[in-house]
C-alpha cells in the first residue's frame, strides 16, 4: 500500500461488493471509507453532517474521490471534489440509472432522490457504470415501461467520460460440486420489503410459467416469509435466504438459473450460478444478454407465453455442453482480477491527470 495516495470512499451499505472493492483499493491506497446510512429517513440530515465533517477533515490530503453508486451519498462528495479540485469517480450499480415508474424502482422516479443522482453526475469529474448499458440502453422488454434507459437517456445533455468496469468472481470459490438433478430451475431475491421486488426480478413470470411445467421444480431463494410469495402450483418452493458461503452448493444441484429482471446493472447471482455449471435464462435487458452469450437463453419480452418456448427449448437442450460453456463464459471474461486491474488502473490514471 502507498502512503502517499489517498482515497476518500463514501457507500450507503457495508455489502459484501463494498468490501470487495475497498480490499482491492487498499492494495495501493490509503483508503478513508464513509457510510451514509440513515437508520430512519427523519435522520437523513445527521448522516449528511456527519459526511461534511468527514469531508472538512480529509479533503486536503486526498487524491481521489469514490462513490459506490449515485444518490444522497454522492451529492457532498462530488460537490467537494469540484470546489477543492479533487477528482471524483461515481460507480454506477443498476438503480442509480433507472426508471421504471410503472412499478415504482429507480433512482430517477423518486423526486429527491433524481435531484441528488443528477447533482452528483453533473459534478463529478468520471463515471464507472458495472455495464456501458448504465449509461445508455434501448428498452423493449416490458412495453409499459420507458424505452429509453440510462443516465444519458434521463439527463441527454450530460457530456461525461466513462469507464465500464463489469463485476469479477473467484472462479476457485464458485464451483460445481455436485450432481445436478434433472430439470431443475433456481433464482435468488432478496429485498422483499420492497412491493415491486416479485415484478422488478420476475418472480410473478416463474410462478405463472412453472403451472405448465409439473415435471419441473421451480426454486425461490431468498424469501424470510414464504407466505409472501402467491404459490400457485406444488413444483414450486420458496426457500429462506442462505449464507453466501453455501451458495456454491446450493447452486451445484439445479440444472438451471433464471434472470428474469426488469432491471439490473450487472447482476452477481446468476454469474455465481453460471460458474457453478447452472445454464442461464436471463431477460433481455441491460447487461444480461451479454454476461449469458451463447451459453444459455435470453428472453426477449416479459411475456409468460413466450418463456414457455425458451424453458421448453432448455429442457430439451444439448445441456452437458452449456453447463461447461457457462462456467466457461464468466471464467474468461469476468473474473475478480479483471475488475481489480481495471479498477486500480482507472483510480491510478484520475489521480494522474488531477495532480
Amino acid at each position: 500500500m502507498s502512503s502517499e495516495k489517498k482515497i476518500l470512499f463514501f457507500y450507503k451499505y457495508p455489502s459484501s461488493f463494498i468490501k470487495k472493492d475497498l480490499d482491492i483499493l487498499k492494495t495501493e491506497f490509503n483508503n478513508r471509507s464513509h457510510d451514509f446510512h440513515p437508520s430512519r429517513k427523519i435522520y437523513t440530515v445527521f448522516s449528511f453532517i456527519s459526511q461534511k465533517l468527514f469531508l472538512l477533515k480529509n479533503i486536503w490530503s486526498a487524491n481521489l474521490i469514490v462513490c459506490q453508486f449515485a444518490g444522497y451519498h454522492s451529492f457532498l462528495p462530488a460537490l467537494f471534489g469540484k470546489i477543492f479540485n479533487k477528482p471524483c469517480v461515481i460507480i454506477v450499480g443498476g438503480t442509480d440509472a433507472h426508471y421504471f415508474p410503472g412499478i415504482g424502482y429507480g433512482n430517477w422516479q423518486k423526486t429527491g432522490l433524481r435531484l441528488f443522482t443528477s447533482l452528483s453526475f453533473s459534478l463529478c469529474s468520471h463515471i464507472a457504470p458495472k455495464h456501458s448499458s448504465l449509461m445508455f440502453s434501448d428498452y423493449d422488454y416490458d412495453n409499459q415501461e420507458p424505452n429509453k434507459q440510462g443516465i444519458n437517456a434521463r439527463m441527454p445533455g450530460l457530456e461525461k467520460p466513462f469507464t465500464e468496469i463489469t463485476n469479477g468472481y473467484d472462479i476457485e470459490k464458485w464451483k460445481c460440486t455436485k450432481e445436478k438433478k434433472k430439470n431443475t430451475f433456481i433464482t435468488v431475491s432478496g429485498a422483499w420489503e420492497y412491493s415491486f421486488q416479485q415484478q422488478l426480478k420476475g418472480i410473478d413470470l416463474i410462478l405463472e410459467v412453472a403451472t405448465f411445467y409439473p415435471e419441473c421444480e421451480f426454486v425461490i431463494l431468498g424469501a424470510p416469509d414464504p407466505k409472501i410469495i402467491p404459490v400457485k402450483s406444488a413444483n414450486v418452493k420458496i426457500l429462506p435466504p442462505a449464507n453466501n458461503e453455501d451458495l456454491a452448493a446450493i447452486f451445484s444441484e439445479y440444472e438451471f438459473y433464471l434472470q428474469l429482471s426488469m432491471a439490473e446493472g450487472f447482476p452477481n447471482s446468476i454469474c455465481e450460478a453460471m460458474l457453478c455449471e447452472c445454464i442461464p435464462i436471463g431477460s433481455n435487458v441491460f447487461s444480461i444478454s451479454e454476461i449469458i452469450g451463447g451459453s444459455g437463453f435470453v428472453l426477449k419480452h416479459r411475456s409468460v407465453d413466450e418463456l414457455k418456448d425458451v424453458i421448453s427449448k432448455a429442457i430439451n437442450a444439448d445441456k452437458p455442453n452449456l453447463r461447461k460453456n457457462a462456467r466457461k463464459r464468466i471464467a474468461e471474461n469476468y473474473t475478480y482480477s479483471l475488475r481489480k486491474e481495471k479498477l486500480l488502473a482507472l483510480c491510478n490514471k484520475l489521480i494522474k491527470e488531477g495532480n
